[in-house]
């Protein structure tokens, strides 16, 4: 069963006993559950009776040439007009117009090379749905942004900052730029960083305070931190491996 199942009915009426089967198939792979194949008019006409599908799919070169009649007696049946048609026709035989009532086919499916693929795509536009390859790239997408680390960035040099902040997002990480002590402190109200990434000289608030305020809140205390800055002094590199920097 597909992943990304979908309850719309769906009727095929085709009797070549290639093509509609492949549609099937290939409609069910996309997770469409309730799909139906018929291989005459007869017995179409009585599936539509039948299952009062969401959307028929007919073939113009029915063996028993009742696809006009279908159509006839679909559209003068107030329960069924409602119910859009797509017609078909993948060998070459011209569609004779006047015996089409005016707003009785949804699509025309006109065409010796149309694949199953192609018609699928068709059926997703007409429910609003996504194609399984669709739904999986959006999944996908989905989860690559979720397993982006994230990374509490404290720097106030503009130029420095703007430099960083592009460098650090386009390496794929979920990046919060605070440029002083009392954002970067609002900001670990919402934002659980995975690495804390700051500067020593802040306005406001030091990187050492910053710092010894994030090892004072029991989700971030063992958050890895590293530290950018002109201070060179040996004091200022012990007081920042004291607080786990």
């Amino acid at each position: 069963m597909a992943a990304n199942t979908k309850d719309e009915k769906i009727l095929i009426i085709e009797s070549d006993g290639t093509f509609g089967p492949q549609i099937a198939d290939a409609l069910k792979k996309d997770g469409y559950e309730n799909v139906f194949f018929m291989k005459n008019g007869a017995d179409g006409l009585k599936a539509i009776y039948d299952y009062l599908p969401h959307l028929i799919i007919l073939d113009l070169e029915l063996s028993d040439g009742e696809s006009y009649g279908i159509i006839d007696k679909k559209h003068a049946e107030p329960m069924l007009t409602r119910i859009p048609l797509y017609l078909m026709s993948t060998k070459g035989t011209p569609i004779n117009m006047a015996r089409i009532p005016t707003g009785s086919v949804k699509e025309f499916l006109v065409s010796m090379h149309i694949s199953p693929g192609e018609i699928v795509d068709k059926v997703n536009r007409e429910f609003n749905h996504q194609s399984q390859e669709a739904a999986q790239m959006a999944a996908q997408a989905a989860a690559n942004v979720s397993a982006k680390k994230k990374l509490l960035w404290v720097e106030d040099d503009k130029l420095i900052g703007s430099i960083l902040a592009k460098k650090l997002t386009s390496s794929g990480f979920d990046l919060f730029h605070a440029k002083s002590g009392a954002e970067a402190a609002e900001a670990i109200k919402t934002f659980v960083p995975d690495v804390v990434v700051l500067d020593l000289v802040l306005p406001g608030m030091s990187g050492f305070e910053i710092l010894q305020m994030i090892r004072q809140q029991e989700n971030l205390k063992k958050v890895p931190a590293m530290i950018l800055s002109n201070l060179s002094k040996q004091s200022d590199i012990e007081r920042a491996k004291a607080l786990c920097a």
